[in-house]
């Protein structure tokens, strides 16, 4: 039978793969463009942004006892001009649309090296590890495990389906499939 951990580990690398696949296509424009222009919704750059800002975080920072996180390491808030804690949790819409990702293929390089980040944490951890109480800010104190399931895993999967939603908003068509 499959632990917790290589279900999450399974999962997250199909995830990764949805959201690589989805992302791939993209000019900075369609990037950019706030789906159906409704005021309340999330550009496609905020929400890839804002999903591997959490991953790295959480596996990093969280997972790994304050670990510096893969953003910070390379220096990508200076390099992108963006943020160099946020991760766009508490941000207004108009924050979130308004961010910008200036360099597309440089932040396709940060998701590959948080996926990588996250793919090596999982296979070398052992599920014991993993039963620590950790503190995910704003959600409070769980288990490494479920931090995983939950702020990587579900809340990954869930910007998978609005990432989806949003290419047809735009004009560009699912990248997934149904």
């Amino acid at each position: 039978m499959m632990t917790a951990v290589e279900f999450i580990h399974t999962d997250l690398k199909r995830l990764h793969a949805m959201l690589d696949k989805a992302i791939g296509d993209l000019t900075p424009e369609q990037l950019h463009t706030v789906p159906a222009g409704h005021p309340k919704a999330n550009t496609l750059a905020w929400v890839f942004w804002h999903y591997a800002r959490t991953e790295d975080n959480v596996v990093r920072f969280v997972l790994q006892n304050r670990r510096p996180t893969v953003w910070a390491e390379g220096g990508y808030a200076e390099k992108l001009g963006l943020p160099p804690v946020a991760q766009g949790t508490g941000m207004t819409t108009a924050e979130a649309q308004a961010l910008r990702l200036k360099d597309v293929r440089l932040f396709k390089e940060y998701m590959q090296k948080v996926w990588a980040s996250t793919d090596d944490f999982l296979a070398t951890t052992s599920p014991a590890a993993l039963e620590a109480t950790v503190t995910v800010k704003p959600l409070g104190e769980m288990p490494g495990i479920r931090a995983l399931g939950q702020t990587c895993l579900s809340h990954g999967m869930a910007h998978a389906g609005e990432i989806e939603l949003a290419r047809t908003l735009i004009g560009v068509g699912p990248a997934v499939g149904v």
